[in-house]
């Protein structure tokens, strides 16, 4: 691992490391843009906790999702070093040009690009990189969800995902028993999350208004459910049905949701062992997947199964 630490603080490159961020931007002439909801985090020893909880070494590569002006990149560069590869993805093209000439690395690659527009093995091949690889990220809050779930679902999905994002969002991801959500449902499907830090907004420029929290998601060696080929976008659809209006009971929300009368999917609960009247949040993925087995094989065309 590539870094000297003095006083307990790692050294970096480039124009003097986290620490130097609001200042590099004004030197760039750019500000941050609230419309992308940047806000960076400048925390120094924030941003070595964050490449540590990657669990990432020489030789791995690490695909990076909201390189932002470099901060944490050169973080995970100084970790990969001498033989891995960093694929820092940002959408701003200002502030990808910024990370690059911050982190300078034959170590790193700068993509301009929304990661939304793109699978995570497209981009990693754009870079001259492949699997298997760790994803790291400090996301806009207006973009956590989407791009969480992009790489849950990616067909080459990350060895382990660790995302900064809103703490009330974070808790969301971990989930357990009775608060469960959609997000904690399908990361449950990838594998085990744990919060790991929390940071308060002072750690950011500009501060937002909201605290943050870093969640780490770590792959399970083995498919958490049995499922086969059109099941698991099955699952997905009885999901987001049950989480349509997660106030509801289910014996009220499932049957518009998969238009379904109400007394058959009242037979379906009772039959698979779930109380009609509790909701979403209730149910651990042993009650779904048993409900999901009921429904395919008696009524597939209201999870597009037929």
């Amino acid at each position: 691992m590539s870094g000297a630490r003095t006083g307990g603080r790692r050294r970096r490159r480039g124009d003097g490391g986290p620490g130097e961020i609001p200042a590099a931007l004004r030197r760039a002439g750019l500000r941050p843009r609230s419309a992308l909801g940047q806000n960076f985090l400048v925390d120094e020893l924030a941003l070595s906790s964050i490449a540590d909880a990657a669990l990432v070494g020489p030789g791995d590569t690490v695909l990076e999702v909201g390189a932002g002006p470099g901060g944490l990149t050169a973080e995970l560069v100084s970790r990969v070093e001498p033989t891995g590869r960093v694929v820092a993805v940002e959408l701003d093209e200002e502030l990808a040009d910024l990370a690059r000439r911050r982190v300078s690395s034959g170590r790193l690659e700068v993509l301009a690009a929304n990661v939304l527009d793109f699978e995570a093995e497209d981009l990693l091949s754009e870079a001259g990189a492949g699997p298997p690889y760790v994803a790291v990220g400090n996301l806009p809050y207006y973009i956590t969800q989407p791009v969480l779930r992009r790489l849950l679902e990616a067909g080459e999905p990350p060895l382990r995902i660790v995302v900064l994002v809103q703490r009330e969002l974070a808790h969301r991801i971990v989930g357990g028993r009775r608060r469960e959500s959609l997000l904690s449902l399908l990361t449950r499907l990838y594998g085990e999350a744990e919060v790991v830090l929390e940071l308060p907004p002072s750690a950011f420029w500009p501060e937002p208004r909201v605290h943050s929290a870093l969640v780490r998601v770590e792959r399970s060696p083995k498919p958490v459910l049995e499922l086969a080929a059109g099941e698991r976008e099955a699952l997905v659809s009885l999901l987001r049905a049950g989480f349509s209006a997660p106030r509801k009971q289910l014996h009220n929300v499932l049957p518009p949701a998969l238009g379904l009368p109400a007394d058959v999917v009242r037979a379906a609960l009772e039959e698979t062992a779930i109380e009609p009247s509790l909701r979403a949040q209730h149910l651990g993925l042993a009650d779904w997947d048993r409900l999901l087995r009921l429904l395919l094989a008696r009524h597939p065309r209201a999870l597009g199964a037929a």
